[in-house]
């Protein structure tokens, strides 16, 4: 014996709902990023070192960490996101998380985050991002100039989502 014990635990309801691992993936996959934070504790987050891209985002005027994925996350789409690690405070962006059907289309799903007022290059640094709000599925566009006015509109709608958060925190 390794001096352990076991010991029956009653199950965790939050809501009157019972807490497991089945109810958060469904909330991640519908995208309730707030049921999802409620059942966790926490802002769900991915982990990772960023890697190398294609520097595409640079050029559209987006420039990215990108994260490869070792295992295909529960949820996917454009979300608003926190990163900590690069700064001692976290940073605020918007990212998209998953096949890039766009322009060069992936088999497995890669994480690119564009930070706001951010110009440090951190590859192979290990980051935290954390997903705080959807704003969108991911969809096709027929050509780039299209993809950057849904980029601008995205991380439009982000700025705003934290102004909110900010104006909602000022007020209490």
């Amino acid at each position: 014996t390794l001096g352990f014990e076991c010991a029956a635990m009653q199950s965790v309801r939050i809501g009157g709902e019972r807490v497991s691992s089945s109810a958060i993936r469904a909330c991640l996959d519908a995208g309730d990023l707030t049921r999802a934070a409620a059942l966790l504790g926490r802002h769900f987050s991915l982990v990772g070192r960023v890697g190398y891209g294609h520097q595409l985002g640079r050029t559209l005027g987006f420039p990215t960490l990108n994260l490869a994925l070792r295992h295909r996350p529960p949820l996917a789409g454009v979300f608003v996101v926190e990163v900590c690690g690069p700064a001692p405070h976290p940073l605020s962006g918007v990212a998209s998380l998953g096949h890039r059907p766009t322009v060069n289309p992936l088999d497995a799903p890669l994480l690119e985050v564009h930070l706001f007022d951010f110009g440090q290059t951190i590859y192979g640094q290990r980051v935290e991002v954390r997903f705080l709000h959807k704003l969108r599925d991911e969809r096709h566009f027929s050509n780039t100039d299209q993809l950057v006015a849904q980029m601008q509109a995205d991380a439009a709608a982000a700025r705003a989502y934290f102004a909110q958060q900010s104006l909602i925190q000022d007020a209490s």
